[in-house]
């Protein structure tokens, strides 16, 4: 991912293909902030394992995680 000062690795909890990249965010990269549940989405993913689903947390686990 890249910023105006940096370029970080993006990190999927699952292992998989990259199918389609949100090219909306070139133009608007708030998205991720104001609408990430939304249009702020990054990367579709094709999963290769779908066991690793199972090891997910909930939104709940992860806002607990969090704090």
């Amino acid at each position: 991912i890249e910023a105006v000062k940096t370029v970080a690795d993006l990190f999927a909890p699952v292992s998989g293909k990259v199918i389609e990249v949100n090219s909306k965010l070139e133009e608007n990269p708030d998205l991720i902030n104001s609408d990430p549940y939304g249009a702020g989405w990054i990367i579709k993913t094709q999963i290769e394992n779908n066991e690793e689903l199972n090891t997910l947390m909930s939104n709940n686990q992860y806002e607990d995680y969090v704090r």
